[in-house]
């Protein structure tokens, strides 16, 4: 079923800012596989005492750096502090009125600003709405049971209402797009990837959404697609997460795949976080906890910063190279990374033996974002708990 009016102005764009809903995600306890309902990943338990109210950082469009990270290790206890009543929940993030990031730039994401508003609640609706390349606000009502990958146009923002919005079995896939904005949305059980962006699309902000248990990917932006921010977003019960690049062969994606990750919470996910060839790559605020293969890789001289990010029990944050993939540019700056529990056995043969004491691998000088465009980076001591309370489906 659909419904639609006709109405104009941006904040159609964002009609659940006001919303105040939330859950409670959260791994713990001794080393297993992911759970199948999703419910988290692999390994030890959040850091405690991150409830740390969130901080103006270091604003990078001044041009501040900051220097390495700060690096911790035990098997068994956590360098967090424990003890005493549990810390408050952060303040939430300053709403956002657009993407912050390489979306913001080329023209800006403004998705189906300005365009019908509709309604869905089934597949024949939602695929009907998407189609074209007029503006169009799409708004998901319920759950909506897709198969394959599902073209999406240019000009829309796909948008779930309330908190129990979901997609499941299928993806959306956008090629040769440009424009799109998908928030506050479930996608679960896709028999390929979740979402697909290929083939020179441009100009896509996937915020506030949560992803788990696909076929292939849950997202993947590759084939010389550019100017992409993922925001705000949860992702767990899941191997090969987030591919921006997607062979050693595909050397036309060099000065494309220009992608920003931020406050983005992978809970148990193992590799790909992303996994990065030839791209401009920018990760910053970002929550890794019990990712046991690897964080970040930057591969075949991709240009990657990671910036003001947690790592717990991911015993590589960051890879120069991997598997037979020559190295790219890595920098790292003001990271926390930090154990624990003994590291588990990896089931991924790329993967060396566990160091004692994880620490990023980098190379190279890759690039400076504060250069690209203006952003605030949160201390990487907040960034547990602000995701956990503010990031996934059901949060604005």
């Amino acid at each position: 079923m659909m419904t639609s009016s006709s109405k104009s102005g941006r904040s159609l764009v964002f009609p659940l800012a006001l919303l105040a809903l939330g859950l409670c995600a959260c791994g713990g306890g001794e080393a297993t596989s992911p759970a199948a309902d999703g419910s988290g990943g692999s390994g030890g338990s959040p850091p405690a005492g991150t409830g740390a109210t969130a901080g103006s950082g270091a604003t990078a469009g001044s041009g501040a750096t900051g220097g390495g990270s700060a690096s911790s290790a035990a098997s068994g206890t956590s360098s967090a502090s424990t003890g005493g009543d549990p810390p408050p929940d952060p303040p939430p993030p300053d709403p956002e009125d657009g993407p912050v990031g390489f979306a913001s730039l080329n023209g800006g994401t403004t998705g189906g600003e300005g365009g019908m508003v509709v309604t869905v609640s089934d597949a024949e609706s939602l695929l009907e709405a998407m189609a074209g390349t007029e503006p169009r606000i799409i708004q998901i009502s319920g759950t909506i049971e897709l198969s394959g990958m599902n073209d999406v146009g240019s000009n829309k923002t796909i948008v779930g209402l309330g908190a129990d919005a979901k997609i499941v079995g299928g993806g959306l896939y956008l090629y040769r797009e440009k424009n799109v904005i998908i928030r506050n949305i479930t996608f679960q059980d896709a028999n390929e990837d979740a979402i697909g962006i290929t083939t020179e699309t441009t100009n896509v902000w996937i915020d506030h959404c949560t992803f788990m248990n696909a076929a292939d990917g849950l997202l993947d932006i590759v084939r010389e697609s550019s100017y992409v921010t993922v925001s705000w977003n949860v992702f767990r019960n899941h191997h090969k997460t987030i591919l921006i690049g997607h062979s050693d062969a595909a050397s036309a994606d060099a000065g494309f795949l220009k992608v920003t990750l931020h406050h983005n919470w992978f809970d148990g996910t193992q590799t790909r976080h992303p996994s990065v060839r030839f791209g401009q790559v920018h990760v910053f605020n970002n929550y890794y906890l019990n990712n046991l293969s690897y964080g970040v890789a930057s591969r075949m001289e991709a240009d990657v910063v990671v910036e003001g990010s947690y790592f717990l029990n991911t015993w590589f944050p960051c890879r120069a190279g991997y598997a037979d993939s020559e190295p790219g540019d890595i920098v790292e700056r003001n990271n926390v990374i930090e154990t624990n529990m003994a590291p588990p056995p990896s089931e991924d043969p790329n993967d060396p033996p566990p160091p004692a004491t994880p620490v990023c691998e980098t190379r190279g000088t890759a690039f400076d974002p504060a250069a690209m465009y203006s952003y605030t980076a949160d201390p990487a001591g907040s960034v547990p708990a602000l995701v956990m309370s503010y990031a996934g489906a059901g949060r604005i």
